[in-house]
Order: structure tokens, then C-alpha cells, then sequence
């Protein structure tokens, strides 16, 4: 997504000129700017003197914008070509705001003649969803799960399950279908689903998945965040049957040494394939259980959790739980993948889109501790039984964790009230799933607001302000959670 900043390209005076306009659409032919060709444009593609882009019958002199690109240097990209190959894959472009800030940088017209392209829909095939979801973008879908259903049931049904997919549900045939695990002495074996289901033992792992922006809403009402606005519905509880990574691992005898591994998925953009990292201890652990997925809740993977092959990380942040698993490469280094490089990294109040050396930034991987409630929902009227409120919620933390304790306050924190917990029977360090908690307040005691915080076993508490652990990404908010409750005697 393009973001307003004070570069030297961008007119801040045109940029507010384009944003009083209440309807918008870039890329129009302009009577008052000059035509050029394809060709021309096509001579503008070097970042160290100048890049212009197409779109539509516009042309656009983007050069002093790349280094505050938000998304890095994909824009290059479309270097000295249309941009609408992409931004047709990355439908968050088509914003209002966004079709400003691109005509800001406006030098002129595509020529008349010059073909414009006719682009197919790159998300025609993905499947249908539930529409109780609370959806926050079509293409790429995303969604999360309505708060006051998380807590219907400790296990988070399948067309409940929050959905994160960055780019297009890949259509894969399960028979055709082959896990790929290469070694870098060039040593490749490949598995079909019958050889994994065959040659190594299924498993069941109970494990959460929740995004690392799971809350960023609440972050985004005090400073300008990036990424999905989700509520505290970005996370869920599943069991997932599979087979081991590590016995996968050992079945292949690597005479190396490696430190990690490599997963790429079937998902790709012009930068390459959709991926991630993960540490080979974590892999390896025999307590780590790490597996590769087959089936979701008893039942074969959805497409838009994984099919045909799912990677489970449990106490890992839900980017690592990678779908449509096509590679695992071990490697002594890191994975390369721009999508492992460029985003879910630990930052700081003081890092900026600008300013951050992103290779720095070591990688998210173990989710913090983490409390909500969702039900009643926020602003709901509440009613009382016996003179008390019952509210609901989850609590989670991760790198198997269990948690401790749940506390809920009506008093900002002056005094609190133990929940009563529903655990999981997890052996020590493997709490993989999320705890339900329940708490009965009187109805004397509240006062508008009620706040939940969790402490897990290892003494880790959710912190009372948003402000200390704000972050550009919005990423990893658990500060306590609050909601406002309204009964008729306020």
C-alpha cells in the first residue's frame, strides 16, 4: 500500500489537491500532460536514475519513492512497465487513498494506440466462505472469527477458522501432488500424500494459530499502523493429524550439519514463492512437534487452510504455520524468501518503515501471552443473573506455555477477579492450545469498562498500556483487552 510520505517526487500540495476530490479514479487520460509509448517507459527502470510505471493510460515518475515503498522494493517490479500485473494481485492498491497518492507522482499519458492491459482475475478459483465471518478483505481473503463464537466451543470449527492468505487459494491436484525435500548437497527425495500417510507414523497435535496482528485495531487508534485491521478474532484452536517433520528429517539422513529450514509454499508473486523460516531445533525437539498436516479437526485440510499439506508450528506465530507446503530445503543459513526477510520481525517504537534495517531485525517466531474477552461483545447491553455478568474469553501464550491465571478488572486494574479456567491436559512445556475462562461479576461492580490480562507459567504478564509496545506492523498487541458493557442502571 502507498503511504503519504514527505519525499521529494511526491507534491504534498497535489497529493491534497486529489484527496478533496470525495470520488476518485486514477490512471483517466489528462488532456494537460504529454503521450509517451511503452518504449519510452521502458527506458525508465533504473532506481539509480529514474523509474517510471504504467497504469491504466497513466504514466508515473515513481523514482524518489521506492525507498519509502512500504512494500520494499517489489515495486521495482514494475520497473518500466504497468504495474497492474501486481496490483491486480495485491488488490489493498485499489484504495482510494492509494490511487492519490499514485497520481501525485503523474508525468503524463500512455500513447494513444498503445495497448492497455486486459487482466484475468487471479482469485477466480478460490473457494466460497462462510459469510458469518467478519471479512476485512476479499482478494487476498482475510477474516477472523466473530469473537462471541470463539468461545462457543474449545475446539474453533473449520469454516470458523480465521483466514489469513496473503495471495491466491492455489488449486493443487492431490494426486499429482509432491513434498519436496531438498538438502544442499543437491540431494532431493519427494513424497506423495500416500507415502507420508504410509511410510511414517499420523499424529495428532491440539494447537493454536494466531496472527501476529491479531488486535491491531486497538494498536491503530493510537498511531498509524500497518496491516489487516483485526479485531481480537485472528486466532484459533484446532487438532491437526500429520506426520512429524523430524521423522520426515531422519528418514532422509542428511550427512550435514543444519540450522534451518527453508518452507515454501505453493502461493507465489513475481518475487518468488510465499515462505517462511523455521529453526531446525525447533523441528527436531521430540517435545517441539512439529508436523506436516493432512487433516484439520478430523476431517481433510480446506483449501483455505492449507490443502493438501499444512505445516503446524505450535507456540509459533501463525506466518510459520505455512500452507500449501511445496519445499523444505535445510540450509546452515536462513531462508532468503522476501517474505521472510522483509516482514514479521521484532520492532521497536523507534523503527519506521523508513528507517529500519530490516535484516537486523531478528525474526518473530514464539507468540507473547495473550487475553480476551468476547463475550459480551464490546458496547453490548448486559443483563444479569442472580445480580452477575458472565464474561468469556480466551487466554494463550506461546513456546508451549500454559497459562497460569486469568484476571479480570471493572476498576481499571484498582482490584481483580480470578476466572475460572478451562485447560487442556498438555505434558509440561507443550501447552500448544489456548485456555477458555469464564468469570462472573456482579453487576453492582460494573462500570462501564471491564479488562481481562493472562499470566502464563513462566511469570509472563500482558502489559497494562498499548503505548510501550507500539509498532509500525502493529504487531504482537497484548496489552490488556477491554471492552465497554452498558446495563440500565448506567
Amino acid at each position: 500500500m502507498l503511504k503519504l510520505l514527505a519525499c521529494s517526487s511526491v507534491s504534498y500540495f497535489a497529493y491534497t489537491r486529489y484527496a478533496n476530490s470525495e470520488e476518485f479514479q486514477a490512471g483517466k487520460r489528462r488532456s494537460d500532460l504529454p503521450d509517451y509509448s511503452w518504449e519510452d517507459i521502458s527506458k525508465h527502470k533504473n532506481p539509480e536514475k529514474s523509474v517510471w510505471i504504467g497504469f491504466k493510460e497513466g504514466v508515473y515518475d515513481v523514482t524518489h519513492f521506492i525507498e519509502h515503498h512500504p512494500g520494499g522494493d517489489k515495486i521495482l517490479l514494475g520497473a518500466g512497465n504497468s504495474i497492474e500485473p501486481f496490483w491486480n494481485l495485491y488488490r489493498a492498491h485499489h484504495k482510494t487513498h492509494v490511487y492519490q497518492m499514485l497520481e501525485s507522482m503523474r508525468i503524463g499519458n500512455l500513447k494513444k494506440g498503445e495497448k492497455i492491459m486486459v487482466l484475468d482475475d487471479p482469485y477466480k478459483n478460490d473457494p466460497k466462505r462462510n459469510p458469518g465471518m467478519v471479512t476485512h478483505g476479499e482478494k487476498p481473503f482475510n477474516a477472523e472469527t466473530p469473537n462471541d463464537l470463539l468461545v462457543k466451543n474449545p475446539t474453533t470449527p473449520n469454516e470458523l477458522f480465521f483466514v489469513r492468505n496473503h495471495l491466491p487459494v492455489p488449486i493443487i491436484d492431490p494426486q499429482t501432488y509432491r513434498l519436496e525435500l531438498v538438502l544442499s548437497d543437491d540431494k532431493c527425495l519427494e513424497f506423495s500424500l500416500d507415502d507420508l500417510s504410509s511410510k511414517f507414523e499420523l499424529v495428532t497435535v491440539k494447537s493454536c494459530i494466531q496472527c501476529a496482528g491479531n488486535r491491531r485495531a486497538d494498536m491503530a487508534k493510537h498511531e498509524n499502523v500497518r496491516g489487516i485491521m483485526w479485531n481480537a478474532g485472528a486466532i484459533g484452536s484446532a487438532e491437526w493429524k500429520g506426520v512429524r517433520l523430524r521423522d520426515i528429517i531422519n528418514y532422509a539422513n542428511p550427512k550435514a550439519n543444519y540450522s534451518h529450514a527453508h518452507i515454501e509454499a505453493f502461493d507465489s508473486d513475481p518475487n518468488g514463492p510465499f515462505g517462511t523460516n523455521i529453526p531446525l531445533s525447533k523441528i527436531m525437539d521430540i517435545n517441539g512437534d512439529v508436523i506436516l498436516a493432512l487433516e484439520m479437526n478430523g476431517e481433510p485440510l480446506p483449501l483455505d487452510h492449507g490443502f493438501p499439506l499444512r505445516l503446524i508450528v505450535p507456540g509459533y506465530v501463525g506466518v510459520r504455520n505455512v500452507k500449501w507446503v511445496k519445499r523444505i530445503t535445510l540450509d546452515d543459513k536462513e531462508s532468503p524468501l522476501i517474505w521472510h526477510r522483509r516482514d514479521y520481525k521484532i520492532f521497536g517504537n523507534n523503527d519506521t518503515i523508513d528507517n529500519t534495517d530490516f535484516q537486523k531485525r531478528p525474526p518473530l517466531y514464539e507468540m507473547n501471552v495473550q487475553a480476551a474477552i468476547c463475550d459480551p461483545l464490546d458496547g453490548a447491553f448486559v443483563e444479569s443473573v442472580e445480580g452477575k455478568v458472565t464474561f468469556k474469553g480466551y487466554a494463550y501464550s506461546g513456546g508451549g506455555n500454559e497459562i497460569a491465571r486469568v484476571d479480570v478488572t471493572t476498576d481499571n486494574g484498582e482490584t481483580w477477579q480470578e476466572a475460572e479456567l478451562t485447560k487442556d491436559s498438555a505434558d509440561h512445556k507443550r501447552h500448544w492450545s489456548w485456555s477458555l475462562w469464564e468469570a462472573k461479576i456482579s453487576i453492582s461492580e460494573l462500570h462501564n469498562e471491564v479488562c481481562v490480562k493472562a499470566t502464563d507459567s513462566s511469570g509472563n504478564s500482558q502489559p497494562r498500556d498499548i503505548i510501550p509496545i507500539l509498532n509500525f506492523r502493529g504487531l504482537l498487541n497484548n496489552s490488556w483487552h477491554c471492552i465497554k458493557v452498558n446495563h440500565k442502571s448506567f
